[in-house]
């Protein structure tokens, strides 16, 4: 399999297949090293791979420019609407590159297939992660032991978690720390380790430091609440514009009415208390923030 995107693939078992994607956006490249960290020790165990794993490069030409995007954000435009279209702007084409390529993988069974996207953020603190709503997704995500995120997916329909998710593929994107830190790039490489033990790719007794990663990340994530709900999304049509109050970083509490960003010279307010959730500190994005709130549930 040639294509420019695919970094490395390894494992020779093909019924279950896992697709690793770092540097969906540019600036983010803790996700490509986490993948070569990996792809280290992989390199001289593929016998002991027992799955199929795929380790995909995302927009390319961002990504040796550090940023985000060229022309127009590659993760909000998953959708047939820009499949369909033609090659321009220019990350449309990357867009179609590494579609051809996860369905080639996955030849039209998403069944069998898992999606690990990693990515990074542009604020202090708070690790967290975002499944597909269904299911599997939501079980792999649990299963990192930090904080998640429920109804973030269907609130960003155009990004390639939600596009595979909705084909019954398990996906969950993983959220590792602050852009191009020590930390993100450690933590990314733990998603990738725990995502490979979770499936039975690997053996313990291969890759003993497996269990003490989960931990560390699990340590990372104490002080989080670990189920939580997104109920407000600030979006953004003009980012030039728009500049958040310094001060704020993901899980730091908030209240209703408080004073957060200022917009075109006016003052932005909570509209909803909770949790702080990617204040945007980029040039940059078309998500100014987000509120999440813990999962309320039921009592029997």
């Amino acid at each position: 399999m040639t294509n420019e995107h695919l970094l490395f693939e390894t494992g020779t078992n093909t019924s279950e297949k896992l697709i690793v994607i770092g540097g969906m956006h540019g600036n983010e490249h803790s996700g490509v090293e986490a993948m070569q960290r990996v792809i280290g020790h992989l390199k001289h165990k593929d016998n002991s791979v027992k799955g199929k794993v795929y380790f995909i490069l995302g927009n390319l030409e961002a990504l040796r420019r550090n940023e985000r995007f060229i022309d127009i954000d590659l993760n909000r435009i998953w959708s047939e609407k820009f499949l369909n279209n033609g090659n321009s702007p220019y990350d449309i084409k990357e867009l179609k590159e590494i579609h051809r390529l996860i369905e080639d993988i996955c030849q039209g069974r998403y069944d069998n297939c898992t999606l690990l996207d990693l990515h990074t953020f542009s604020a202090e603190s708070g690790i967290f992660c975002i499944p597909a709503e269904n299911e599997k997704s939501e079980a792999l995500a649990q299963y990192y032991g930090v904080p998640f995120i429920e109804k973030l997916a269907s609130a960003l329909p155009e990004t390639a978690l939600n596009y595979y998710g909705e084909k019954g593929m398990r996906s969950v994107v993983f959220e590792g720390g602050r852009h191009n830190t020590v930390e993100a790039t450690d933590n990314l490489e733990r998603a990738i380790w725990i995502t490979l033990q979770y499936l039975n790719f690997i053996d313990r007794k291969d890759f003993p430091f497996i269990d003490r990663m989960k931990k560390e990340l699990e340590e990372i994530s104490r002080p989080f609440p670990h189920r939580l709900e997104m109920v407000y999304h600030h979006r953004l049509k003009d980012w030039h514009h728009y500049k958040m109050n310094e001060g704020y970083y993901n899980f730091k509490k908030i209240r209703e009415g408080e004073d957060v960003a200022r917009q075109n010279d006016r003052i932005v307010r909570s509209p909803y208390g909770g949790f702080m959730l990617m204040p945007l500190y980029q040039k940059k994005g078309s998500d100014g923030f987000f509120i999440v709130q813990e999962r309320k549930t039921s009592k029997n």
